[in-house]
């Protein structure tokens, strides 16, 4: 382990010139290369990979990175680096020790984001250990060093606080803190405190990993299988239940008949999201039907009558949704459930093979779908998408919410400017897009290499050529 600490170090330096004070842009991509064929190299250095096909999240998670140097929307660049995180504790469980039960692999990936946390101190212990073999003091030469680091800045502070409490303190010490004015302290204490952080992080996760995790048995727990009795009379009531509401949706939604007083956008008003999570909730009731202690044919019956019923309940949900949307417009949450209804209908194939054949393993193939369509989704155009429909939507209706599309995002930006271009617009809309392309223009102007980004760079080229410059003639 301690050969690996100069590395964590390199990496933790290396983290801080491309991210400090900088947004995300192309430094994302910069590092995870280099990080992931660290990882790569050290897993297999320590010869504790089980599977290498775990290797393949590497493939999402440079996708994800280079989304940041694609794209500039605002949500995933905040909900990113939790993704990424989770894909590496997956590649992490897949690659030394592979599961096929969805308890074992949330048990782990908990296990593995917080129990490296108690190993700190081993770690540093390990650090200790890699600094001493490199530097060969004595234990008395040491001791003083240590004492130095300590009474260093315990001296600075309390020199900086009597200077503030006498005038004439202060002027002896004037000269001597004036040698420090091209220096700026918060600088140096956020680009240690982020170094600090990610060399301690990276350490600690792979020191868990290679010293803990890899030679830890996992536990034999006995998984409780439900009664068969209880599997029977939940999927029979609930089939029956499904079987009455889907009746009802198939009559409303798809034949329109029930809804002589009720508009249909209102009556799809509400409603996606409840069944949307109903859909959920059924795929893990029938996982659980399957793992029942007696298999009988009549789970697994009603479990692919509950397949179909849930098919139905997803385009009920699909539908009400699409008719939320022609009345009100896109928006990113709406576009959000959309891809999670396609992605629950792809997850009902492995769901029927499984029930079909319990042998089958149903989450490996359930992770592969749910990360595909992920990174896909990360990939698309995604406020570029919800602006083009809306300014559609604008030209067919005459609607639009324009304080909706001006987010933190530059991915619209092209499409704004056009809409604003257009000398069939409103002034007043005219007048809200003009200033807000030019917030844009000064939030990005100053930009270096490290946060490039191609939607921001073609954004701020754009508004310059035109709206700052019809702004200053």
């Amino acid at each position: 382990m301690s050969s690996l600490v100069i590395y964590i170090i390199l990496l933790a330096i290396y983290h801080n010139i491309l991210f400090y004070d900088n947004r995300l842009g192309f430094n994302a991509l910069l590092f995870v290369g280099p990080l992931l064929f660290f990882i790569y190299n050290a897993l297999n250095r320590k010869e504790i990979v089980k599977n290498k096909k775990g290797f393949l999240f590497m493939i999402p998670i440079a996708l994800i990175s280079i989304s940041y140097f694609i794209y500039d929307n605002y949500f995933f660049r905040k909900i990113n680096p939790l993704v990424t995180i989770i894909l590496f504790l997956m590649m992490y469980i897949f690659t030394i020790k592979p599961s096929d039960r969805i308890l074992e692999l949330l048990t782990d990936i908990v296990h593995l984001f917080f129990c490296p946390i108690s190993y700190i101190f081993k770690f540093y212990k390990v650090v200790q250990l890699k600094i001493d073999s490199m530097i060969k003091l004595s234990n008395i030469t040491k001791n003083k060093v240590k004492s130095i680091f300590i009474i260093i800045p315990i001296v600075f502070i309390v020199i900086w606080l009597l200077s503030s409490a006498d005038e004439i303190f202060n002027n002896l010490f004037n000269s001597f803190f004036s040698l420090f004015d091209c220096l700026s302290f918060d600088l140096i204490i956020g680009r240690l405190i982020l170094g600090g952080i990610i060399f301690t992080y990276l350490g600690v996760s792979l020191y868990y990993l290679v010293i803990v995790y890899s030679k830890e048995d996992r536990k034999k727990s006995n998984h409780h299988k439900v009664d068969d009795y209880t599997i029977k009379l939940l999927l029979t009531v609930l089939n029956i239940i499904y079987v009455v509401f889907d009746f009802i949706q198939i009559r409303s939604l798809i034949f329109h008949q029930g809804l002589r007083n009720i508009n249909y956008a209102q009556y799809a008003r509400s409603g996606f999201f409840q069944l949307m999570f109903i859909s959920f909730i059924n795929l893990i009731i029938i996982l659980i039907a399957r793992g029942a202690k007696k298999d009988t044919s009549y789970n697994k019956n009603m479990s692919m009558l509950m397949v179909g019923l849930t098919f139905i309940i997803i385009v009920s949900s699909f539908l009400r949704m699409y008719m939320y949307e022609s009345a009100y417009g896109y928006t990113l949450l709406r576009l959000l459930v959309y891809v999670s209804l396609i992605t629950e209908v792809i997850l009902l194939v492995p769901t029927v093979i499984y029930i079909i054949n319990p042998k089958f393993n149903v989450l490996k193939y359930y992770i592969i779908i749910v990360t595909c369509c992920y990174t896909l989704l990360v990939l698309f155009p995604v406020d570029y998408f919800i602006a083009n429909n809306n300014i559609n939507r604008y030209y067919r209706t005459g609607k639009i919410d324009i304080s909706y599309l001006l987010n933190d995002s530059t991915d619209n930006i092209p499409l704004l400017y056009n809409f604003y271009m257009d000398p069939k617009i409103e002034e007043g809309n005219k007048t809200i897009l003009r200033a807000y392309l030019n917030v844009i223009y000064e939030r990005n102007k100053e930009r270096n290499i490290l946060e490039y980004n191609i939607s921001r760079e073609y954004a701020i080229k754009k508004v310059y050529s035109n709206v700052v410059k019809e702004k200053t003639s």
